[in-house]
């Protein structure tokens, strides 16, 4: 389940244009002692939201400079450029005088409500004007992926074209698709304030998996170069406990990789666009 008070910083604002936060970064969200991406990219949006104050980020383009590790972190957010109705910011990590990690994102007013026109959905593999999308009740389990990485238990998974082992990747078909939704346990409620920082954790965990799909991850391992998300308006109105239906899609080379991908609501509505690109090891 997903702890809310790992994505709390301590600290605040410096002066008018940058803030200073710090934080620990805990063992359960690595993989074997280098910081899962998704987090670091979360926090970074965290950090965003808490220089800002706004509630609602357009879009999140985060760059991976190092790996972290488990310990203490230090994030800075400057704003770039700041208007009456939207703002740009930089957030860096860096851990022990290292810079681990870049992202800018863009906050606007224009994202508070829903979309005026609904907006096509990049895939329409699953869900049509007469057919509604699959039930996630009616999803395979993928708990498997809880149990064997300690980094994705923030999130329940049902799958829709997804491996059912780490053996089964390497399908030759880099697409995959699944239900997610942020695991709060027996709690109720939300345990993110911002429910976008649940799918920037839900887009670096999974955008891989399609390239994956032909590169395997037992005799290769895909390095993060970059992460980018651009959202629809209004798609922080859905708590990160409802559920999301992300689709992926990629291609890969000899020694790197693209992925891109969507995340849909229930009804159907298009909420982000994502990116991702990578290199072999």
């Amino acid at each position: 389940m997903l702890n809310g008070r790992d994505f709390e910083l301590d600290g605040g604002r410096h002066d008018a244009q940058t803030s200073r936060y710090a934080r620990e970064l805990p063992e359960h969200w690595c993989f074997d002692g280098r910081a899962f991406g998704g987090y670091t990219s979360a926090l970074a949006l965290a950090a965003v939201f808490a220089h800002s104050g706004r509630q609602a980020a357009a879009s999140l383009s985060v760059t991976f400079v190092e790996a972290g590790v488990p310990g203490p972190v230090e994030l800075v957010a400057r704003t770039i450029r700041d208007g009456k109705a939207a703002q740009a910011v930089e957030a860096t990590i860096s851990q022990a005088g290292r810079t681990i990690l870049i992202a800018s994102s863009w906050l606007a007013d224009g994202w508070l409500g829903p979309p005026a026109v609904d907006p096509p959905v990049p895939f329409e593999r699953y869900g049509t004007a007469t057919a509604p999308l699959p039930d996630p009740a009616d999803g395979t389990s993928l708990d498997w992926l809880r149990d064997q990485w300690a980094p994705l238990r923030f999130a329940h998974r049902r799958g829709i074209d997804y491996p059912d082992s780490m053996t089964g990747f390497h399908r030759g078909r880099p697409e995959v698709a699944l239900w997610v939704s942020i695991d709060n346990g027996q709690h109720n409620g939300d345990p993110l304030r911002h429910p976008q920082i649940g799918d920037v954790l839900h887009a670096d965990a999974h955008l891989f998996d399609s390239p994956g799909q032909v590169t395997g991850f037992v005799d290769a391992w895909l390095l993060s170069l970059d992460l980018t998300l651009t959202w629809q308006p209004g798609a922080h109105l859905l708590p990160s406990t409802r559920w999301r239906l992300f689709e992926g899609r990629g291609s890969a080379a000899t020694s790197g990789v693209t992925a891109y991908g969507s995340l849909r609501a229930q009804d159907g509505s298009l909420l982000a666009v994502l990116t991702s690109q990578g290199l072999v090891r």
